[in-house]
């Protein structure tokens, strides 16, 4: 069975010219952006009905958009090596994409510490915390499944499974890390603006 669905995606492949995992992660990305998109459009609204928390953002928060917005670099970095079929340099960046995407989640929850140190609390306060933490938190879940496919990725560059002819799983990679860091910016410039 999975011999006759790979078998499948190779001639959707031919006859599209893109490759079907490039058109699911497309599509998938499309479903989470719109799903933040309702996020802060629900944000507005509530906010505007009043009993909203004023707060200020911690610097964990930009000190972490930082973080994501070098992490982006890097994995440009990576897909440039894999194009030029340099492999010691691809693990490399790799592998720091991937110890910035750590650091990304950590300085997040340093973020949510100095919340709570502020008394902005998920629950049992206002709303507008309750906002906060669920779409930050919910960017960072999807940050974990990016982390996820970077471990996967660097462990198939480790053994070299990557060149210029089979670069497929990097692409994917990296499209979806680069979406999660523009969404990053949407979100994080929406929540210092719009407070």
């Amino acid at each position: 069975m999975e011999k006759a669905l790979i078998n499948t995606m190779e001639a959707e492949h031919t006859q599209t010219k893109i490759p079907t995992l490039k058109i699911v992660l497309w599509v998938a990305m499309a479903s989470m952006f719109m799903l933040f998109a309702g996020l802060t459009s629900g944000y507005v609204v509530r906010q505007a009905e009043g009993n909203w928390l004023q707060f200020e953002i911690p610097t964990a928060f930009y000190y972490s958009t930082a973080i994501l917005l070098m992490s982006s670099l890097t994995m440009f970095f990576a897909l440039r090596a894999v194009k030029k079929d340099q492999q010691q340099s691809l693990k490399t960046w790799l592998i720091v994409t991937l110890g910035l995407g750590f650091a990304f989640i950590f300085s997040q929850f340093l973020g949510y510490g100095q919340l709570v140190k502020e008394g902005v609390y998920f629950t049992g306060g206002n709303i507008a915390g309750s906002f906060f933490y669920v779409i930050t938190g919910l960017h960072v879940a999807h940050l974990v499944g990016g982390i996820l496919a970077l471990i996967i990725t660097s462990g198939k560059s480790i053994l070299e499974k990557y060149n210029s002819q089979n670069l497929l799983g990097i692409q994917l990679c990296a499209t979806y890390w680069h979406f999660l860091d523009l969404l990053w910016l949407y979100l994080f410039v929406f929540l210092v603006a719009i407070r």
